[in-house]
């Protein structure tokens, strides 16, 4: 099975298959303390962006079929306390245009030469930070390949409101 991810700007993207390299951090850095995703209670809604615009697919391996559910925060593992910097694996979505959706809506900047990287590798046994909105961490080991962001498809994405 193949994943996606952005790849910022001046990062070579063979830098992914060192598995020193392959460790995930949040966006905003580590904080410590009370969990903001779960507000401490543990437990937040996911939602898997892969199935969310089309039928569930018992065989996501984020979700299983289940699409939205109610479960175990990805950010604090369930204890409304944030104690973790960094998971292991690389941040990727099994399916572009969920990893797109996800961009959309936190309006993340991917002009400048940002690259979609496909991967193949195992799961981590460790969840994503983002986990509740389909994000998996893998550790690659292909780089099946490297293209530019469809901003054409990103456009399309917007406007048929699958970017809620």
């Amino acid at each position: 099975m193949s994943y996606f991810r952005i790849q910022q700007p001046g990062e070579e993207p063979e830098r992914l298959l060192d598995p020193d390299q392959q460790v995930t951090k949040p966006w905003s850095g580590t904080t410590w303390g009370r969990c903001d995703k779960c507000g401490g209670t543990g437990e937040t809604e996911h939602e898997c962006e892969s199935c969310t615009a089309g039928e569930a697919d018992q065989n996501c391996p984020v979700c299983h079929g289940k699409v939205r559910y109610h479960g175990e925060c990805p950010v604090c593992q369930g204890s409304g306390e944030i104690d973790d910097s960094s998971r292991e694996g690389i941040s990727v979505f099994p399916e572009l245009d969920a990893l797109y959706r996800y961009m959309i809506r936190r309006d993340a900047d991917l002009d400048d030469g940002c690259m979609v990287v496909e991967l193949v590798g195992p799961e981590s046994e460790d969840e994503d930070f983002d986990a509740d909105e389909g994000a998996l961490l893998v550790h690659p080991t292909a780089i099946v390949g490297v293209y530019p962001v469809d901003f054409d498809r990103i456009e399309r994405l917007r406007r048929s409101g699958a970017a809620r």
